[in-house]
Parts: structure tokens; sequence; C-alpha cells
């Protein structure tokens, strides 16, 4: 919805798949998953020959109602995370007993399983059981996924060759203004999230390398949940993204010694896990 909004979408316009993969960078099934939670919400409707339509203005007050359903859908996903990252789920879960533990219907739940598991820190056991993956469950991954970031993304910089135009630039720079300006003040924690990996992603996708760009897509699909435990010091994210534009300006200079010692510094800043 952040998208609809960004865009000026209205009621009937369409949601067309790869159009919206390509924009948030992710592959169709996550965004089949997010369309049909959104039809789920209200929100979205599928139409013969059209797919999905948007079925409601977002800004609109007849949209409210299904948009506190999203953010609902938000905050039961922000508990699960927390409630793994502290180990106070055990890896191996029932359908049964998250339903109780959050409050969830069947539904509800079944659409935030489905967006974990596409996501990659959850996989369907036999019956109604399910099992966290490892990697999110362990105590060092935080610290392993930053440090494995804190040696791709300067490198991706410093490759010979690397090469960012102004048109990325310029986009990148007019979106990370409008979250500074406020807009990060009526988005979800999925959106300032998704922001940050977006920025990042485009970053290193400059070098032509499209080993980095896996790589880096990797690890933010796992590193997500830690994302959740940082969204409280709003100051914190202005002087986070105020930093994003300072690094678009050398990258502009063609500086890429100085962006690229700045990107190592910007990664092992405490906020990183909340908007990169």
């Amino acid at each position: 919805m952040a998208l609809a909004r960004r865009d000026g979408m209205k009621a009937g316009d369409r949601l067309i798949e790869q159009r919206l993969a390509d924009a948030l960078d992710l592959s169709r099934a996550p965004i089949r998953l997010g369309l049909k939670a959104l039809e789920a919400s209200g929100l979205a409707r599928g139409e013969p020959h059209r797919g999905f339509v948007l079925a409601k203005n977002p800004t609109s007050g007849a949209a409210q109602p299904a948009l506190a359903a999203v953010r609902r859908g938000e905050q039961v996903y922000a508990s699960i995370a927390g409630d793994v990252l502290a180990s106070r789920l055990s890896a191996d879960v029932t359908e049964a007993e998250l339903m109780r533990r959050y409050d969830l219907s069947r539904a509800e739940l079944q659409r935030l399983l489905d967006r974990i598991a596409a996501e990659g820190w959850i996989a369907r056991l036999p019956g109604y059981g399910w099992r966290f993956a490892e990697t999110v469950s362990s105590s060092a991954a935080q610290a392993q996924a930053m440090a494995f970031r804190v040696v791709i993304e300067p490198a991706a910089i410093a490759q010979s060759g690397y090469e960012i135009s102004h048109e990325v630039i310029t986009r990148l720079r007019e979106r990370q203004q409008r979250v500074l300006g406020g807009e990060f003040e009526k988005m979800t924690i999925g959106e300032i999230y998704q922001s940050g990996c977006e920025f990042h992603e485009e970053i290193i996708r400059c070098a032509g390398n499209p080993f980095f760009v896996e790589a880096l897509k990797r690890v933010n699909s796992i590193r997500r949940l830690f994302a959740y435990r940082s969204f409280a010091d709003r100051d914190g994210i202005r002087r986070h993204v105020r930093e994003h534009l300072r690094l678009l300006d050398l990258l502009e200079a063609h500086h890429y010694a100085r962006a690229a010692e700045l990107m190592a510094r910007h990664l092992q800043r405490p906020l990183v896990e909340g908007l990169c």
C-alpha cells in the first residue's frame, strides 16, 4: 500500500505482479501472497482478465478499516519476530499454539505463515507443525549478518568499473528526502524496512556483479526479524537517512573510495538493522 500511496493510485487501478516485483526487487511469489492478503483485507480484488485491482483509494476513509487490519497483521508479525529472537518460541510450533498465543483466526495465521515462509525463516512440517530456521534463532545471527554486509557492500562500491547513473541517484535521493520529510511517520514497520533494503540493493547493483545483489537479498530476507527491534528512535532514523543522502552525494561526485569508507561506518551504526 505504500507504493499505491506514493504513486497516487486510485480504486480500479491494476496491481500488476511483475511491476510490483520490479519495484520492490522481489520474486513474484511473495508479491502474489501480498496481493492475496490485500484481497482478504478488502483493499484489492481479483477481476477476470485483469488480475488484481485496487479496491479502495488508499487515502480514503473507506480504506481505513482495511488498513487497520493490515497494520494489525504487521504488529503480530513483529511480535512473532520478537518472540523468535528472544527464544520465547520453540523451534517447532503448531498452528493451534500460534493461534492461541497471538489471538488469530486460522485464516489470519495462514496469511502470516505464508508470508514468513516466503521470506525464508520458517518451513512447514508434516501435519500442522512449523519449524523456524536455525539461522534466525541463533543469537549470533544478527552479528554475522552485519559482519557479512560490512564486507560485501563497501567492496562492491570499491570495485573497478563501479558506476551509478544520475537517474538512479536522483530516484534514490528523492525517495530518501520524502522519508526524511516525514513520510516515515505514515509508514508501517515493514515499509520502513523495505525502503532501506531497496536503497542498499540499488547501490550494490551498480557494481554490475549479480552475486553481490543475490548475496545481499538473501541476508535481507533473514535479517528482517532483527529490524523490528530498532524503530523507536525516530531521531535516529532521521540521522540514518541523512547519512544515506551523504552517501549519494559522494557517489554522484565519483568519490567511490570515500563512499566505500562511509558505507562501512554506516553499516556498523546501532540503528542499521532498523532502516538498512
